[in-house]
């Protein structure tokens, strides 16, 4: 079997293991010595094989500790998508065309499913916003909170691994609208997005997250 057969093969054996949950996230793999000898395959297959494993999120390899199985991440994604930026092949109007439908989905639903105990990590990444002490990168940091918490609300995961690589390609853009216009003007539109979730109206919620969203684009777009 040719070469890039065999590491396709190699690959997709640990991939299975690995997705079928046989290997857990923080699970160390056997040594490549150990690899090689139980799929029949050289040592160079199975090398090329964790690197490609290590280029999707599955594994990681850290110099004199093996290989782990790291635990799903959208970083694979968002490092695709710096890429096509960088390129520009996608603009950030490209981005917030596709972040409004989804994030505006994302509102309602959390609104119809949100929990006590969402509302108050949401209410905390509020309380950090409003912090005038705080840095700008903190200021940051509560602002995606604020975002990722709503989308694990839904109770649907897919939200959460479609916003969390675009979460990331935007933190630049987060700072520059923080540091332009003050982390009070998102607290202040989080505030009517929390007022909704919190009394359960999905309209309202996707309303008001529409407005936050054409508001920040607005902003980078001065």
């Amino acid at each position: 079997m040719p070469h890039a057969d065999l590491v396709t093969q190699t690959a997709r054996r640990i991939e299975q293991a690995i997705l079928s949950g046989r290997l857990a996230a923080g699970d160390q793999l056997p040594s490549e010595r150990e690899i090689s000898s139980e799929m029949g395959v050289s040592r160079s297959v199975v090398r090329e094989a964790l690197g490609r494993l290590a280029s999707l999120g599955l594994v990681r390899s850290v110099h004199g500790s093996g290989t782990r199985v790291e635990a799903p991440s959208g970083k694979p994604i968002a490092a695709g998508y710096q890429i096509l930026l960088r390129r520009g092949e996608v603009r950030l109007a490209d981005v917030a065309a596709v972040r409004l439908p989804l994030e505006t989905a994302i509102a309602a639903e959390a609104a119809r499913r949100r929990t006590d105990d969402h509302l108050v990590r949401l209410e905390a990444a509020q309380a950090a916003l409003a912090d005038r002490r705080a840095s700008l990168e903190a200021h940051v940091k509560a602002d995606l909170e604020f975002h990722a918490i709503l989308a694990e609300a839904t109770g649907n995961p897919l939200f959460g691994i479609v916003l969390t690589p675009i979460q990331e390609l935007l933190i630049e853009t987060r700072r520059r609208t923080v540091g332009r216009h003050g982390a009070a003007l998102a607290h202040d539109h989080h505030a009517r997005i929390l007022d909704a979730g919190r009394a359960g109206a999905p309209v309202e919620a996707a309303e008001a997250m529409r407005a936050h969203l054409e508001a920040n684009y607005q902003h980078l777009s001065e």
